[in-house]
C-alpha cells in the first residue's frame, strides 16, 4: 500500500488522515481549529447545502456557548462566578458538562474538565526554549484542579445551575466539546438522510459508511515525521477517532520537550506518551480516552480504553508502539521512525 501517494491530510498536523475521493468537501475555521465535514455518494443540490450549513451551525453554537476564552458565553460567567456563586447554564451546555464530569469519574481524574486552572501556568510556544513554570505558582494552581468541587444541580428543560466551590476554579471544554460536536453534527447528518460521511474538528473524527464503494481509508501520523506521513493504516467504518500527541502544543527547556498534555496528578506533562489515537462509538468517548490513555500508556492505556469499550494505538516514549487486541487484523502498524 502506497501510503503517502493514497492519503492526504484533510485537518491539522496530528490528525488522523483520510483518503481523498469523489465526494463534496468543506471546511471551516471554528473553535480554534479547522472543522472539516466530507459528504460522499450524495447529490450535489440545495438539499446538500442544507445539510453542510446546519452541520457547521452545530459547530459555531459551540463556539458562541461553551468558549472559556470568549466574554460573555456562558461558560465565562461560570468562570467568573468561581467560589461565590451558582450560575445558571443553557441545556446543552449543562449536558456537555455532565459528560465531562461523569468522564472525569470513570478515568479517575486523568480526563477533569476543571484543569483550565492552569491554563495561566503552562504556556506552548513551539520549538523555542523558554523556561519552565515556577514550582510554587503550579502547585497552588494544581490544587484548584478538582472535578469533585463542581455543582450541577438541574433546572426544568434540561437548563442547570454550575457551581466551581472554589475560587480560582475554572471549566475548560476543550478536550471534550470538539468530540462532542462531532458526534453532534454527525447525528444531524443522519436526521437528513445521508450515511456515507465523515465529519473532522482538529484531531477528533467520525467515520460513517462508505467512501464511494469502499469503507475509509485513514491513516495515524507518523509521531516524529512530516504530517503527512503515517505509520498506522486500516479501512475502517462507523467510527470516532481522537489523536494527541506531544508534536501538537509544546516547548524546549534545555532540549527537552514540554507539552500540552498534562497529567493531572503532578500537573506536569506526561512522559509515558508521544502519540494515543483511540477508536471509540463515539467521539465524545474518544476524545475523553485519548489524553488519558496517552498519560497512562502501555498495557494500562489499552486497559482504560477497553473499559470504555473503545479501542487504542499508542506510540511510547521509547518509540514502542501498542496496539488493542481488537485492532489486530483491521490495523497494520508499523514502527514510527525518528526514535
Amino acid at each position: 500500500m502506497l501510503i503517502a501517494a493514497l492519503l492526504v491530510t484533510l485537518a491539522a498536523p496530528g490528525d488522523v488522515a483520510v483518503e481523498k475521493a469523489a465526494l463534496v468537501r468543506r471546511g471551516k475555521d471554528l473553535m480554534h481549529t479547522k472543522v472539516v465535514i466530507a459528504i460522499a455518494n450524495a447529490n450535489a443540490d440545495e438539499k446538500l447545502d442544507q445539510a453542510f450549513e446546519a452541520a457547521f451551525g452545530i459547530f459555531e453554537h459551540i463556539d458562541a456557548t461553551m468558549n472559556e476564552w470568549r466574554e460573555g458565553t456562558p461558560l465565562a460567567r461560570i468562570n467568573a462566578g468561581a467560589g461565590v456563586e451558582a450560575v445558571q447554564a443553557p441545556a446543552d451546555l449543562c449536558q456537555v458538562i455532565k459528560l465531562a464530569l461523569d468522564g472525569a469519574r470513570r478515568t479517575n481524574g486523568l480526563f477533569d474538565p476543571t484543569w483550565a486552572a492552569l491554563r495561566d501556568v503552562w504556556t506552548f510556544s513551539g520549538m523555542v526554549e523558554q523556561p519552565l513554570p515556577e514550582q510554587s505558582v503550579r502547585e497552588a494552581a494544581c490544587r484548584l484542579v478538582s472535578w469533585k468541587d463542581v455543582e450541577v444541580k438541574p433546572k426544568r428543560q434540561g437548563e442547570c445551575t454550575v457551581k466551581l466551590k472554589k475560587k480560582g476554579m475554572a471549566l475548560g471544554l476543550g478536550g471534550i466539546v470538539k468530540g462532542w460536536g462531532v458526534d453532534q453534527a454527525s447525528a444531524e447528518l443522519r436526521r437528513r438522510g445521508y450515511r456515507d460521511f465523515f465529519v473532522q474538528a482538529g484531531g477528533d473524527l467520525y467515520l460513517s459508511g462508505k467512501n464511494g464503494e469502499r469503507p475509509w481509508k485513514v491513516g495515524i501520523r507518523e509521531p516524529r515525521g512530516p504530517a503527512e506521513a503515517s505509520f498506522a493504516r486500516g479501512e475502517l467504518t462507523d467510527t470516532a477517532f481522537s489523536t494527541s500527541g506531544d508534536y501538537e502544543h509544546f516547548f524546549l527547556n534545555g532540549g527537552k520537550r514540554y507539552h500540552h498534555i498534562i497529567d493531572l496528578r503532578s500537573c506536569m506533562p506526561a512522559t509515558a506518551s508521544v502519540s494515543s489515537t483511540v477508536m471509540a462509538k463515539s467521539a465524545t468517548d474518544a476524545e475523553i480516552l485519548t489524553k488519558s490513555v496517552f498519560i497512562l500508556g502501555g498495557a494500562e492505556g489499552l486497559k482504560l480504553a477497553k473499559s470504555f469499550g473503545a479501542a487504542a494505538v499508542l506510540v511510547a516514549s521509547d518509540g514502542g508502539v501498542a496496539v488493542s487486541e481488537e485492532l489486530k487484523g483491521k490495523v497494520e502498524v508499523g514502527r514510527p521512525i525518528g526514535f
